[in-house]
């Protein structure tokens, strides 16, 4: 309180005055003035205490004595709950000068939310609501005004019967507004916010504040309400997706999921504009958006059904012609200084009311409407609402942990395997094909191929633990070069022509005694057979030693278990090629 005031202190114009209008003389906001009056004395400001009944209204009952008593002619009403920036006023003035300009109101905005329900209200508040108020004030089409912080002039005011006039109407500052609209001024905004501090709300005083105003509006701007649903996130989705697959062909679900996540972003930038910051607790707000996105139907469906309404502490019931009547006495007589009168100007003429808002107003009975009212502020109920939040808060946090975890997966093993390949870099190949002279100059068959043979290193000891790794990384990749091309020979020799692959001077004469053509081919192909299992099984022994060394030492997954693939495949075709070689 004592911050939301003192803003108005801080004005930097050169002649302006504070009345400050208190109903009752126990309200505890005039400590607050009586201390502010003392801080600024250099500002003209002054406290009314005590209100006049010249309606329902309690607002306009708190006001007008303010209002007749105030020095100039160009009014600003601003809420107690609400303060704005010190330079405010002047801009507001400067439009307000304009030609045909009969109004200057500001965008109003939470901030401050201490409890679930100020956070739904400050979802509504800086999303949705304040779209649609700068859209429609944009555009100029129609009076769109909320009374949080609002210039007029009384002179202008006065041409209708001032501001008494309104006091038997709840919606007093559109009311107000369209009045001064319908008189041919123009409505003007500044840059300025109207910074609402929510405080501590509780989640069941959000739905009946909501419900409240949408029952209000349901007959004060009835073609307005009509069109509410479809202006929110659900509505207009399942309408432009069934559009959009009745023209296009567009499928209904994946135009619908495209249509949540575009009113998502733009939700989160109108909010992250008018805080003038970026989303931290981005769980957070997707949680508290969720939610009032997914109560607003609902919650419209109860309004609309329904025409009573609490406001300080006191019941009233809506009627047709935009007024209302008390259900209930007020909870505490006027204080004293106050007088009752009655207003004696002619009655404004409200919106004309249609047979939704009739048949609406008569759907749910008052005693309905009562139980319903009691029911949702029962603690069990309250307690049902904060555990659901809780599953989903649970459901949420689990989600984005394990998207979080996926990607940090990923970066880790993108990390390793650009270590790897810069491992890989600049290794020279530790096994290599070579071919003797005396074992590979000739061949009998058609398919020539050279033997494969191993050349070792100098020794272990000559490498490092470094080199160790990178060899043995080089082991398991010509391992797999082998053993698909030792593969590749067995196939070729279940074939009608005989390889030979670097036969033996011993093994030439020793087929050359074997006596027919036929027994020389059936001992040519198991020849080949054990000599390329007895090359397979060298080539195995052979990187033993590094692969066993280098898998203790590797700490990277992906390069063991190529590694011991290599090995398994290599041991496979060995066993297959004994098996083989046998059977022969």
């Amino acid at each position: 309180m004592h911050e939301n005031l003192a803003s108005s202190f801080c004005q930097e114009y050169p002649r302006f005055e504070i009345i400050f209008s208190v109903a009752q003389s126990t309200d505890p906001a005039i400590d607050v003035v009586l201390d502010l009056m003392k801080k600024y004395p250099d500002v003209d400001a002054r406290l009314i205490i005590g209100e006049r009944n010249v309606g329902i209204n309690p607002k306009i009952n708190n006001m007008i004595r303010s209002y007749e008593s105030a020095k100039y002619d160009i009014l600003w009403i601003q809420d107690s709950n609400v303060y704005v920036d010190p330079g405010c006023m002047g801009r507001s003035v400067d439009k307000m000068m304009q030609p045909g300009v009969g109004l200057v109101h500001h965008l109003p905005v939470g901030v401050q939310p201490k409890s679930l329900g100020s956070e739904l209200e400050l979802m509504f508040l800086d999303t949705v609501h304040a779209k649609m108020y700068l859209f429609i004030n944009w555009t100029g089409l129609a009076s769109c005004v909320v009374g949080k912080s609002s210039l007029y002039r009384r002179s202008d005011l006065d041409k209708v019967g001032g501001l008494a006039r309104f006091g038997k109407y709840m919606a007093e500052d559109n009311l107000v507004a369209t009045e001064i609209f319908n008189m041919g001024y123009k409505h003007e905004m500044t840059s300025d916010l109207a910074h609402q501090t929510l405080g501590s709300m509780t989640t069941s005083d959000y739905f009946l504040r909501r419900a409240r105003w949408t029952r209000i509006r349901k007959y004060t701007v009835t073609a307005a309400t009509v069109v509410e649903p479809f202006i929110e996130m659900i509505g207009c989705g399942l309408v432009a997706s069934y559009g959009f697959n009745l023209l296009w062909q567009t499928h209904f679900l994946n135009f619908l999921a495209f249509h949540i996540v575009c009113w998502f972003l733009v939700d989160l930038s109108m909010y992250q504009a008018l805080s003038g910051e970026k989303v931290e607790n981005l769980r957070g707000f997707l949680m508290a958006w969720s939610l009032r996105e997914l109560a607003a139907l609902p919650l419209f469906a109860y309004a609309v059904a329904g025409s009573t309404v609490d406001w300080r502490d006191q019941t009233f019931v809506l009627l047709r012609d935009a007024t209302v009547r008390p259900l209930t006495p007020p909870p505490s007589a006027s204080a004293s200084g106050s007088t009752l009168t009655s207003s004696t100007t002619p009655p404004i003429s409200p919106s004309t009311s249609t047979s939704f808002a009739n048949i609406a107003n008569t759907v749910v009975p008052s005693s309905t409407q009562a139980s319903l009212r009691s029911f949702f502020r029962r603690p069990a109920v309250i307690s049902f609402v904060s555990s659901t939040l809780a599953v989903i808060h649970f459901v949420v946090d689990i989600l984005i942990k394990s998207q979080r975890n996926g990607n940090m997966d990923e970066e880790e093993d993108e990390d390793e395997e650009d270590d790897m390949e810069e491992e890989v870099e600049g290794v020279e190949i530790m096994m290599e094909e070579t071919s003797s002279p005396a074992t590979s100059s000739t061949s009998l068959g058609k398919g020539r191929r050279p033997k494969l043979s191993l050349t070792r290193a100098k020794s272990e000891s000559a490498h490092s633990s470094k080199d160790m790794v990178r060899d043995s990384e080089m082991a398991g990749e010509t391992v797999l070069r082998r053993s698909s091309r030792l593969k590749m020979l067995n196939s070729k020799v279940h074939s009608a022509d005989p390889i030979i692959v670097g036969q033996d001077q011993d093994q030439e004469d020793g087929l050359r005694s074997v006596g027919g053509e036929g027994d020389r081919r059936e001992l040519r192909s198991g020849t080949s057979r054990r000599r390329l299992s007895a090359e397979e099984d060298a080539l195995s022994k052979a990187v033993e030693s590094y692969l066993s060394d280098s898998l203790s030492r590797r700490r990277h997954r992906g390069g063991s278990l190529r590694i011991r693939r290599a090995i398994s495949s290599s041991s496979v075709g060995s066993s297959k090629s004994s098996k083989s070689s046998q059977f022969a």
